[in-house]
């Protein structure tokens, strides 16, 4: 789609929204806007961001478009994890959902054979029990008590990962082998929870169908990665979901590796104090909406940044490239002004095989704490060469290096690798 052709588009949503949605109408004309005064992309950037307030303080009757109901046909409802506050209601049509998936998966051919004519994959779903969408996740329930109206599985865990009890590990593990799935959708850090279990017990997972794995819900940490992949093996497709619980897929890793933002369902803005970025700088991800006919969102500050690398990836995708940085609450705060993102502590850390977890917490006053468990192959050069990796990359501000048993989960059930206590209660 050409870039005259996609604002055309851009102008047809907030037209719909304007005229169908209360909650719009009233942003635009607070803002003394009205649709036609929409006309290029500069006029775009007059409108101010909306935000997960505004759907949360809005839902249902100001957001969903007239002439629909939360009852009505292909309407899917969903509930946010609650990473950045209170859980948010929302709503989606199935075949918006299965567009931006189709999009978003295309840009990775080992997953092609997921879809094939007359058939829909068998899901089975491992995250933290926030992302569930099913009201009794506990390991009492039963395998029909999981079962959305989809199909999906999902299976039990511990609202605190690492509390979870050998029984319920044992459950999973024999409800994957009965449920017999073709995809995986799951928590990379749950999943490398589950990788460990499975070594311990004498336990693998697999499936007469090939089997397909799909990470989302949080940063899939390259520790993380690296037990998922030498647990399953390489004939395992492993792809990495950008997405939300309220938009679905907004990208997908190609067989390369790299990231791409979905840009054809979706027109995509990189944003840093109200301006656009240039390729090679982070920025805030702003999504509006192309054809949504049941909650049209325009401008929706997501709360996630990345950085647009602009180059063309060898694996012949036109969805451009992108690098995850993490959300602004995760942000590590320096003394001399600096960010340091999850994605740059995520890189400093590696895939560190001596190590089986970490979290790096940044308290109010600013100090880092960065706690992690060690496995059995855990040396002392391992340790002293990170800690002087992380005191480059955190300085001026102090920090230490802690070997622990246990780390906790956050509130929302997801195992975040890097949380600021500081950026939490700097940001709106």
């Amino acid at each position: 789609m050409s870039t005259s052709t996609m604002f055309d588009a851009v102008r047809e949503e907030i037209a719909y929204a304007f005229d169908r949605t209360v909650f719009f109408r009233n942003h635009m004309e607070a803002n003394a806007l009205r649709p036609e005064d929409i006309r290029s992309a500069e006029d775009f950037q007059r409108i101010p961001p909306t935000s997960k307030s505004h759907y949360r303080r809005n839902f249902p009757a100001g957001v969903l478009a007239k002439g629909y109901t939360l009852n009505s046909p292909h309407v899917m409802r969903f509930q946010s994890s609650g990473t950045s506050g209170d859980r948010l209601n929302s709503a989606i049509l199935a075949y918006d959902l299965t567009r931006r998936q189709a999009t978003a998966l295309g840009v990775n051919p080992r997953f092609n054979e997921l879809w094939r004519p007359g058939t829909r994959p068998r899901i089975c779903r491992f995250a933290p029990p926030n992302c569930s969408d099913v009201e009794c996740a506990t390991g009492f329930s039963s395998m029909a008590d999981r079962t959305l109206p989809d199909g999906t599985l999902v299976l039990t865990v511990a609202h605190d990962l690492l509390a979870t009890p050998e029984w319920q590990v044992v459950k999973a593990f024999d409800e994957i082998e009965a449920y017999q799935p073709d995809l995986l959708v799951v928590d990379s850090t749950h999943l490398a929870f589950l990788a460990r279990w499975g070594r311990r017990l004498g336990r693998t997972i697999t499936s007469p169908s090939k089997l397909h794995v799909v990470s989302g819900y949080t940063l899939m940490t390259r520790v993380a990665r690296r037990q998922v992949e030498d647990f399953l093996g390489d004939a395992v497709p492993i792809g990495d979901m950008i997405g939300m619980s309220e938009l679905g897929y907004l990208g997908f890793e190609c067989h390369l590796g790299n990231r791409h933002i979905n840009n054809k369902d979706f027109y995509v803005e990189f944003v840093r104090d109200g301006k656009p970025v240039a390729d090679g700088e982070m920025g805030e991800l702003y999504i509006t909406t192309l054809d949504d006919g049941l909650v049209p969102r325009i401008r929706y500050a997501t709360g996630d940044h990345f950085t647009p690398l602009g180059d063309t990836c060898g694996c012949g995708t036109e969805l451009p490239r992108v690098r995850i940085e993490g959300r602004a609450t995760h942000m590590v705060r320096l003394l001399d002004g600096r960010v340091v993102t999850p994605g740059e502590v995520d890189a400093v850390v590696g895939d560190a095989p001596w190590m089986d977890l970490y979290k790096l917490e940044q308290d109010p006053t600013g100090a880092c704490t960065f706690r992690y468990i060690a496995n059995l192959t855990a040396r002392d050069d391992d340790v002293t060469a990170l800690e002087k990796r992380l005191t480059e990359l955190l300085g001026p501000n102090p920090s230490r290096v802690e070997a622990v048993d246990y780390i906790a989960c956050e509130r929302s059930g997801k195992f975040q690798s890097c949380v600021s206590r500081l950026a939490a209660e700097e940001t709106p």
